[in-house]
């Protein structure tokens, strides 16, 4: 975990210079925030996105995160190799690996997913796939889906839901995130400060009492990256993961 740290931090301060230089790279972003947890208490989070033109119509989007949580900072890699070959859509296949700080514990997942533009201000997102933990042998299904529009060239609203399911001997449930997030930035401006709503469900035999969880937070970009046209917006992503380590349950 110190070591992917460590990677994580060379990486932000490099972004800015990266994303003006040639090397294909075509926008990055930095977000710095705070999420209220399962339990209430406000945990900062950190992440960042880079996403670099391999062709005309191929990309690869690279991500790192860290998110501290009250049973340890989780810490993040993903990456999403995806083609465009015509405006308005967006699709390929993604990787991540996640950890935990001061445990013996890591997950990875792998899947697809795709962009599609709904309008001149509407873009649809969804995404599928399969994960698995060194735990216990812990193992799980996932899906998420999200609409965003832009009601202006300056504000910008995201609905999204996320579903999670854990069929194995030690641990079953059925995680479900539905969400809104806001992101509002100035004109011409590099930086832009959003929020977020989260209603947090987990069902099922090893369930847990649903949660509500409030963020924010301040973002800043780097050359082409963001808005609701699939050739700039970055994938979103989303850990099955983390909600189960914030309550303590894994």
């Amino acid at each position: 975990m110190q070591r992917l740290l460590a990677i994580a931090a060379a990486t932000l301060f490099a972004l800015p210079a990266s994303a003006q230089s040639s090397l294909g790279i075509q926008g990055a972003t930095l977000s710095l925030g705070a999420a209220q947890d399962e339990a209430g208490d406000a945990q900062p989070h950190a992440s960042a996105m880079l996403d670099v033109a391999i062709t005309s119509v191929h990309g690869l989007q690279g991500e790192l995160a860290f998110e501290d949580t009250a049973n340890g900072v989780i810490g993040h890699m993903g990456a999403h190799l995806y083609m465009a070959p015509r405006p308005g859509q967006k699709y390929g296949l993604f990787a991540t690996l996640s950890d935990v700080d001061g445990r013996s514990m890591a997950w990875g997942t792998l899947g697809i997913e795709g962009m599609l533009s709904l309008g001149d201000e509407t873009v649809l997102q969804g995404r599928t796939g399969l994960g698995v933990s060194d735990v216990d042998g812990l193992d799980f299904i996932f899906a998420g889906v999200a609409v965003a529009h832009a009601f202006s060239p300056s504000f910008e609203v995201e609905a999204f839901a996320d579903i999670a399911e854990f069929d194995e001997a030690a641990f079953r449930a059925m995680s479900i995130d539905l969400g809104v997030s806001a992101e509002y930035s100035p004109e011409g401006a590099p930086w832009s400060i959003y929020a977020s709503l989260t209603q947090s469900d987990l069902s099922g035999r090893d369930g847990a009492p649903s949660e509500t969880r409030l963020g924010l937070g301040v973002s800043m970009t780097f050359g082409q990256s963001g808005g609701t046209d699939p050739a700039t917006r970055p994938f979103r992503t989303s850990d099955p993961v983390a909600p189960l380590v914030r309550r303590g349950l894994w």
